[in-house]
């Protein structure tokens, strides 16, 4: 578990399903990962046991939770990639946009799991996680395909 001025991050449990479903089913929140389609609620499950079985080798994708209330308002972590890289990745949903959370959680993040080098890739056309990427100390590197689209990537080593 690490704390923040702000924020718990910790691994995720079965409890956090429904929550975390609420994230992850939002259109708003999903067109800026991966595919950039949604995954049906009854899969939400399914993708937390995945997360928690990045833990290991210095990768762990977290649960993250903000302190004064106690709500579930995404994740952020560090996880392997099939290809032998190591990504630095994050979701929130709408409500905790705008409020220097995936800054604060990533550098958490950051501090805690020293595997490097580490890539971060974004859309084009998501402003706030490059400016996040950037905070974080990436330098651009250039586009490149991954999940089937065109994203631009970031490497801190």
């Amino acid at each position: 578990m690490i704390t923040t001025e702000r924020l718990i991050l910790r691994r995720f449990t079965a409890d956090d399903t429904e929550e975390y479903a609420d994230i992850m089913t939002d259109p708003n929140v999903y067109r800026y990962l991966g595919t950039g389609q949604g995954m049906p609620r009854e899969q939400i499950g399914r993708f937390i046991n995945n997360l928690n079985m990045t833990w290991g080798h210095g990768l762990g994708v977290y649960a993250v939770v903000e302190k004064e209330s106690g709500k579930l308002i995404g994740h952020c972590g560090v996880r392997g990639l099939p290809c032998g890289r190591k990504e630095i990745l994050y979701a929130f949903g709408e409500n905790a946009w705008g409020k220097g959370y995936a800054t604060e959680a990533a550098e958490a993040v950051l501090a805690e799991h020293s595997v490097r080098p580490l890539i971060a890739v974004s859309y084009p056309e998501n402003p706030a996680s490059i400016g996040v990427i950037k905070k974080l100390g990436f330098k651009y590197v250039g586009q490149e395909q991954m999940f089937g689209k065109t994203l631009e990537s970031f490497i801190l080593e």
